[in-house]
């Protein structure tokens, strides 16, 4: 018989919270890449919830087909806390092999989980209990542990870079009080691993302050992403990787033909090359070349000019809106800043004396 009593409401009421803040995360449009990760985040913690609040309610005595269902996944928690920190202090994403381990015992669980209950009773007596399970609680903490150092050093690196800009100074303290909540959780676990190997063995219903320990920090680093989630974060000035980025979103940009569509926005641009807008902004405007709409206006002129070397006779205003100009005034200022000419003189110029040569687009 299964019934939710206070535990598992508690659990419960604390999981739903953690539920809705991503969701709210999710929702914001800037730093979208660094608030994608903190959902995520926030859903594996509330994953890490839920076997406990299905046992405190008896859901696995009443129903023993849930075993090795895949809800928590303590592997995901670290590189996705550093994944947070690292989009916003850097501007960019982590590799995805980062994510290897815990996709790896996702697959393990789910693979078990459609197994018959006689075969999984097995894998847990003679795989899981014994041999399993004290590997994960050793990767567990070291991957916690690893993680939350690389964070710290970047949030060090990021206070030392924000002192006298104020609010860069905030945000690195917020990034300093999430670290620290953190912190906090790595060392419960580790002494909650250690009771229960050194002195003595802890059940089911023993780690249930642990649970509420860890849903309340998940409560909290989620309330403390949403308050700056939807505020741009100055990002690490003098970042080494501005230059090079500029130039590879350029080019993707320009290959892509989005800068085809009338209402491409820098925020649209940053979550299609799932970055930073303001770490996006500040690349794009660091070469003085006037950043997102004039790189827009000058890749439309380029493409308006390119077909009008083709040859091609339509209507200048037909072209210049399907090269993603909105208006004809906006069309002219852009081509005549280009190339110095309005479009209707550049197609009845000489060919001979002057013909655009730029590089195709992809």
């Amino acid at each position: 018989m299964t019934r939710f009593g206070a535990w598992s409401i508690l659990l419960l009421v604390l999981a739903l919270q953690a539920l809705l803040l991503a969701l709210a995360l999710l929702r914001q449009r800037k730093s979208r890449l660094s608030n994608r990760y903190l959902a995520a985040l926030l859903i594996v913690l509330a994953g890490m919830l839920t076997p406990f609040i299905l046992g405190y309610a008896g859901f696995y005595d009443a129903f023993p087909w849930l075993s090795f269902a895949p809800f928590a996944l303590p592997l995901a928690v670290g590189p996705l806390l550093y994944a947070h920190i690292h989009a916003l202090v850097r501007g960019r994403p982590v590799g995805v092999d980062h994510f290897l381990p815990p996709v790896l015992h996702f697959l393990y669980l789910a693979i078990c989980f459609t197994l018959p209950l006689d075969v999984k009773n097995r894998i847990d007596a003679g795989f899981q209990e014994p041999i399993l399970d004290p590997f994960l609680t050793v990767a567990i903490l070291v991957s916690m542990a690893g993680y939350g150092l690389a964070g710290y050093r970047l949030v060090s690196l990021y206070a030392r870079s924000a002192k006298g800009r104020s609010a860069a100074e905030r945000r690195a303290a917020w990034l300093k009080r999430s670290l620290a909540a953190f912190f906090l959780l790595l060392a419960a676990r580790a002494g909650v691993e250690a009771w229960d190997s050194f002195v003595s063995s802890l059940n089911y219903f023993d780690l249930f302050g642990f649970y509420i320990l860890l849903a309340a920090i998940g409560v909290f680093l989620g309330i403390e992403g949403w308050r700056h989630a939807g505020i741009p974060f100055p990002p690490l000035p003098g970042a080494p990787v501005l230059d090079d980025a500029a130039e590879l979103w350029t080019a993707r940009l320009a290959g892509s033909g989005w800068w085809r569509e009338p209402e491409l926005t820098l925020a649209d641009l940053a979550r299609r090359l799932g970055t930073n807008e303001t770490y996006l902004s500040r690349a794009l405007n660091q070469d003085g070349g006037g950043g997102f709409s004039a790189l827009l206006n000058r890749l439309r002129a380029e493409e308006v000019a390119r077909r009008l070397d083709a040859g091609d006779g339509d209507d200048l205003l037909a072209i210049a809106l399907e090269s993603g100009f909105g208006s004809k005034a906006s069309f002219n200022r852009a081509f005549r800043a280009r190339f110095g000419m309005t479009p209707s003189a550049w197609r009845i110029r000489d060919a001979s004396t002057a013909q655009f040569s730029a590089p195709p687009v992809i």
